[in-house]
């Protein structure tokens, strides 16, 4: 069975990310032509007659993410888009509760193992968090990738991030940029400027987020932000948000990559799960709110200073 190119190149520069950005069926159509392609080679894999075409060329850096129970029909699927990029991750490590990882099947992780994807056990479920805390506590000190389990990635997004590492920021493909709103407070998220061009420049007012992929440096994350406890009772569902309080505890500014690609998620993800809660629900405003001692660093004395 030929498969060669199971992706088309819809990254495309801005201009097609663009044409993608807002929901509708347009974007639906064409996120169900390449998860379709995802799923005939997912079965022709199972069968024997088609593996991924993992690129010769080996990255430093890994990838780690996370799923859970609604999402792990599609998890094979997130997988073989991770094996086919243009630089083949060093490993990927799946982060799963106990019993998701039972549910997952030991076919699936069979099938995988041989590409260097390891699937590992969380000692408790943190939500997202789950996809970057327990790689760093089971020691990780070398940079890493996290990525979301309900987004397409096209072929040269993992190359292209990774290039795009800074010693001086923490980097992500997709950001959004904080906005100032009354009396020099920060304005709620759904007024922020959403899905911003690269300007050249890491700034404070960059808001990485989850599902464009970010480059994650243990050695950035202080001591605090590692604890359970805190990240429980604070910020439990937006672990964009929790790294963003991080970096800005740390002093470090984010960065938008040159990189840009139309963030087309699995069909039916974009209604359900932390889209809802954290952004139409208002989470995400409630969870800045707890944190507001750190964001509070980019409001208002900063109002001036974009760097």
């Amino acid at each position: 069975m030929s498969m060669s190119n199971i992706f088309l190149p819809f990254s495309g520069g801005s201009g097609s990310e663009r044409f993608l950005r807002n929901r509708g069926r347009l974007r639906h159509a064409v996120a169900s032509h390449h998860v379709g392609k995802l799923r005939r080679a997912f079965e022709a894999f199972k069968r024997g007659e088609w593996k991924p075409l993992c690129n010769h060329r080996i990255s430093n850096y890994c990838i780690s993410l996370t799923s859970w129970r609604p999402r792990l029909p599609d998890l094979p699927l997130v997988l073989l888009a991770l094996l086919q990029q243009t630089l083949r991750p060093k490993e990927i490590v799946v982060w799963l509760s106990e019993a998701d990882l039972h549910n997952l099947g030991t076919l699936v992780q069979e099938h995988f193992e041989e590409f260097c994807i390891r699937f590992q056990t969380c000692t408790s479920d943190i939500g997202p968090h789950n996809k970057w805390l327990p790689m760093i506590e089971a020691g990780q000190r070398d940079p890493f990738v996290i990525c979301d389990d309900d987004t397409i990635y096209p072929s040269e997004w993992f190359e292209s991030l990774v290039a795009e590492d800074r010693l001086d920021a923490y980097v992500g493909c997709k950001c959004h940029r904080i906005v100032m709103g009354a009396e020099g407070l920060i304005a709620p998220y759904s007024a922020w400027e959403k899905q911003i061009e690269n300007d050249g420049e890491p700034s404070h007012w960059i808001f990485v987020t989850g599902a464009g992929g970010a480059v994650v440096h243990p050695n950035r994350i202080s001591p605090g932000f590692l604890d359970r406890t805190e990240v429980a009772q604070k910020c439990p569902k937006a672990d964009d948000v929790w790294l963003k309080a991080a970096h800005l505890a740390a002093g470090i500014p984010c960065y938008k990559t040159r990189y840009s690609f139309p963030c087309l998620e699995f069909p039916g993800t974009d209604q359900s799960g932390l889209a809802m809660t954290n952004v139409e629900g208002g989470g995400n405003d409630d969870q800045i709110r707890n944190l507001s001692h750190y964001f509070s660093m980019i409001s208002p004395k900063l109002r001036g200073n974009t760097s």
